[in-house]
């Protein structure tokens, strides 16, 4: 090969190489401006009081932001609280977020359709013995292996009784529901049979868990050393600061 072919050629690949470089320059910076756009439009549509960290998996990205539609949106929402139970993190995967580039350019994102939300919801159990103390009667919940264990004072015919047992642990769309299945006395004595399902019904507690971002919907619960951790979802979200999320049922809303 002649000189001038090896300069040539040389001059050829540093090209290529400074034109990957700007592509990948140019591809995270896209990324960053979607991703604050998001970020921005999840905070105000969910009335969140903290911005959510967000952000944005695949690459080329540039090819996601020509056509205006995102594959897989990663937020996370620290410290949300609803009817005086704290959540601790929700961390929600969004699937088929649309976002025209033009919007984007004009910095004039005013809705944001999802198509599908899936997320874990975690609680910890210091949030939720927080909220059953404010409760009647006060109760206190623990993990026990794989399941729950809960306590408390309740009173019967004016007498009070301290009992604790394995509960059963129910999850609907917008609560969780801690259900005694056994119970014994605190007092290392034997309950009276026609007690028991007084107690029982007396200890039995729900914690509602509402106005959840992105209209979710809870679906299970796992327990961990510190923390109940909930699945949950949603489908056809609408990020748009103009309506009002729903806070009551976790029900989804149509773009």
């Amino acid at each position: 090969m002649s000189r001038g072919a090896r300069r040539g050629l040389t001059i050829f690949l540093v090209t290529v190489v400074l034109a990957l470089i700007v592509v990948g320059v140019l591809d995270r910076v896209a990324a960053r401006v979607v991703a604050d756009q998001i970020a921005t439009r999840a905070q105000s549509s969910q009335n969140l009081a903290e911005r959510p960290d967000v952000s944005l998996a695949g690459f080329p990205f540039l090819t996601q932001v020509a056509a205006g539609r995102y594959r897989d949106v990663d937020i996370e929402v620290r410290g949300y609280e609803q009817e005086g139970v704290r959540v601790d993190r929700v961390r929600a995967e969004l699937n088929g977020v649309r976002l025209p580039l033009s919007d984007v350019l004009r910095n004039e994102v005013e809705r944001v359709p999802v198509d599908r939300v899936e997320a874990q919801v975690d609680l910890t159990f210091d949030d939720l013995n927080r909220y059953l103390a404010s409760q009647q009667p006060p109760a206190r919940v623990s993990p026990a292996g794989q399941g729950i264990e809960i306590s408390g004072n309740v009173e019967v015919l004016g007498s009070q009784y301290p009992v604790s047992g394995t509960a059963d642990i129910g999850v609907t769309a917008d609560a969780v529901t801690f259900t005694p299945r056994e119970l014994a006395s605190g007092l290392g004595t034997v309950i009276p049979s026609e007690l028991v399902e007084p107690l029982r019904a007396l200890l039995t507690v729900r914690v509602p868990i509402t106005g959840l971002p992105f209209n979710m919907r809870l679906k299970s619960a796992v327990v961990g050393a510190d923390r109940l951790t909930f699945t949950a979802g949603g489908q056809n979200v609408l990020l748009d600061a103009n309506l009002t999320p729903n806070v009551t049922s976790g029900g989804s809303s149509t773009p």
